[in-house]
Order: structure tokens, then sequence, then C-alpha cells
């Protein structure tokens, strides 16, 4: 699983948040100066006021857009920085060298979200704007203490010199955002190849599992595909799908410890033998306790928790919304398949009655919703429970089994 995207727009949300954070700042203190001016601390001309009340409505956009209607349009932010820069020449244009700063502030935004091409294309904009503001400062003369009152001055002493600095600062802007361009593909790969690890350990202990336990690896596999289909249905991304639906494979890797006369034993477990079994859930956390990775935390806490009942009458005795989420898909996943599967110590139900005993236990042992997702989608856990039997020699082994213990 290639996690570039879903860390790619995971990072771009965060900066699209950072931006509308910044923004809002920048649009309060544009609030401050009209304030301040309405008090007669500032002698700003009326005809400023459209202007600045037109940055305050502008820079609040990005919370409009990011963060209340939760858009995220591709081509979004190039529209907000062309118009940013606009707005910066129409200030300069009103209130000349006072506002300088603002010149530059389109190009230094640019750089938060963390794109070259972002920051050229601001670059690029700002230039025509900054010649196009000296000169309509000139020329409009909004203030009367404008210090450059001659074109030429306007030209060589306002005009080149902003540019220079304005260049000098665009490069600085351009080094950073490719600086942390590189970074963050830095960052994927290694999370990819932190993730590709991780798969290929659970993969590990996987097989290690079929081998030791009276589970055989269709059991593991279906369990994993069946919450596959409750997580997508539910509305999870992929990425997050994959994650659970892997991490599924080691709800029982606990069973490890457990001894083997208890995991083989081929018949029902005696009291005593029953709470050796249910320790497994606390190996399988043990297990995970130092991992890093979200992968691994995912499988951790469903090793931990698939065996809990929504009822509070589990293993650790939480239950309702304090059971996590992915392990509630888990026990649906696990107890389906435990009931379809022909074991030596019992038959298999049909799918038809493992069905029917997990919608009566809809609120008590299992999540309702979860149930209903389960029932609505029932034919797809048929399609998974076809598509991945048991090997042949699991079920000759558990054929041979039952016919001996009719003879006995």
């Amino acid at each position: 699983m290639n996690f570039s995207k879903y860390l790619m727009d995971d990072f771009q949300s965060d900066v699209n948040k950072t931006m509308a954070s910044v923004c809002r700042i920048a649009s309060l203190l544009m609030i401050l100066v009209i304030s301040l001016n309405a008090l007669g601390v500032f002698a700003l001309d009326f005809r400023a006021y459209p202007s600045l009340i037109a940055c305050v409505v502008v820079m609040l956009f990005p919370t409009l857009y990011y963060e209340i209607l939760h858009l995220d349009s591709p081509g979004m932010h190039y529209i907000f920085l062309t118009v940013t820069v606009l707005l910066s020449g129409i200030l300069y244009v009103m209130f000349s060298y006072h506002v300088v700063i603002m010149l530059v502030f389109p190009t230094v935004m640019s750089c938060l979200y963390c794109d070259k091409r972002d920051v050229i294309f601001t670059e690029a904009i700002s230039v025509p704007v900054i010649i196009i503001a000296h000169l309509g400062a000139y020329y409009v003369k909004y203030l009367a203490d404008e210090p450059l009152q001659t074109l030429y001055r306007v030209v060589f002493y306002g005009m080149f010199p902003r540019l220079i600095e304005f260049v000098s600062i665009a490069v600085l802007c351009y080094g950073i955002t490719e600086r942390i361009q590189k970074l963050i593909k830095s960052l994927i790969k290694k999370n990819n190849e932190l993730v590709s690890n991780e798969q290929m350990l659970i993969e590990s202990l996987t097989k290690v599992i079929e081998l030791q336990s009276q589970e055989t690896g269709g059991h593991v596999r279906r369990v994993s595909e069946y919450t596959r289909i409750l997580c997508t249905a539910w509305g999870m991304s992929p990425e997050m799908v994959w994650m659970v639906s892997t991490a599924a494979m080691m709800h029982d890797v606990g069973k490890l410890y457990v001894p083997a006369e208890v995991t083989e034993k081929p018949a029902r477990l005696t009291d005593d033998e029953y709470e050796i079994m249910k320790r497994h859930v606390y190996y399988g956390e043990k297990m995970f306790e130092n991992s890093t990775g979200e992968l691994m935390e995912i499988a951790k806490i469903i090793a931990l928790q698939h065996h809990e009942r929504y009822d509070g009458k589990g293993y650790l005795g939480i239950k309702g919304e304090e059971i996590d989420f992915n392990a509630r898909c888990v026990a649906i996943a696990d107890v389906f398949d435990a009931l379809v599967s022909s074991r030596s110590y019992k038959r298999a139900w049909t799918p038809e009655e493992a069905k029917r005993q997990i919608i009566s236990q809809k609120g008590r042992q299992f999540d309702p919703e979860l149930v209903d997702i389960f029932v609505a989608h029932f034919d797809e856990f048929l399609e998974i429970f076809k598509k991945y039997p048991d090997a042949q020699e699991e079920l000759v082994m558990t054929a041979q089994h039952w016919r001996r213990r009719r003879e006995h």
C-alpha cells in the first residue's frame, strides 16, 4: 500500500488550516486599523475604507472555504494568491510606503503551501503589480506626505529598490519551500518503508499463528476481508481501511503465548482452560507494547479489545462506544467466521444460521450500527466466505476428527 497520496492529502489539509489561521490574524489587523481610524488615531482618507474592508473579506475567505465549507479545489489557492497580490497593490496605491510590507506578504504567504510552483506563480504576478502600484501611488497621491514627489524618484528611489528587495525575499522563499518539499518527500518515503516493514512483520506473525493454533490461514484472511467490508461501508478512507483490515489479521496473535494443550484441545475448554485462553488478549497487547507506527497501534488495540461485548460483558468489561471502533468491526468478523467454520470441537454453522445469531446479538454482543451494515452487505460476506476456503488438507483433518468422535 502506497501512502504517498494519503499523507500528502493529510499534509495539505494541515497547510490549509494554517493558511486560514494566518489570514484570520491578518484580517483582525485590518479591522484594528479601521477601528483606530474611526477613533481618530489615524487620519486615513475615507476612500481607503472599501479596500480595507475588501482585504478583511478576502483574508476570511480561506476560513470559509477550508474550515467551514471543507472544500479544497486544486486551483483555488492560485485564485486566492492572485486576489491577495492585487489587493496588496491597491493598498500600496493608497498608502504608499506606509504599507510596503504588503507587497511581499503574498509571496511569504505562498510559502505556507510548501510548493515551489505557488511561490513562482506569486512572484511572477507580483512583479508587474509592484511596478503598477508605484506608478499608481504617484499619480493618485492619496497621501500628501509621500516623499517620492517626482516620477524620477518614484522609479529610481522607490520602484527599483523595492523590486530588488522583493526579488531577494522571493528567492529566499523559493529556497525555503524547495527545502521543505525535499523533507516532505523524504518523510513520505520513510513512512512507506515503515508501513511496508510492518506489513511484512504482520504477515510473518500470521503464518506463525496459523502453524501453532487450530485456526487456519483461511480464517485469518477472511476476518481481514470481512473487516474491510465493514470499514468501507462505514465510510473510512481507503488508506484507513487497508490499515485496519491488515491489523485485523493479528487479532489472535496473543495465542502464541497460550499453551498448545489449550489452543489445540479437540473439545470444549474447561472453566480454568477458558480463563487461560482469555489471557491471549493481554499477551497480544504486550507484543505490540513497544512498537511504533499507526498500523501497529491499531493492531495492538484490536488484539486487546476484539472479544469485548457491546453490553460490557466481554473480557475487559468495557462497553458501547468505549470499545475501539476497529475492534468492534473485528468482533463481528471474527465471530461470523468462527461460526461458519468447522473446527475439531464443533461443526460448521450455515451462513444463514450465523447471520441470525449475529442479528440476535444486536446491541448485546455487537454494535447495533455495525450489525445493520453486516446485514446490508451480507452477500459480500458470502463472497469472501466462498473465495477463501480452508485448505483441503485442513478440511480432511477436521472431517477425520469428527468421524473418530462419532465412532467413539
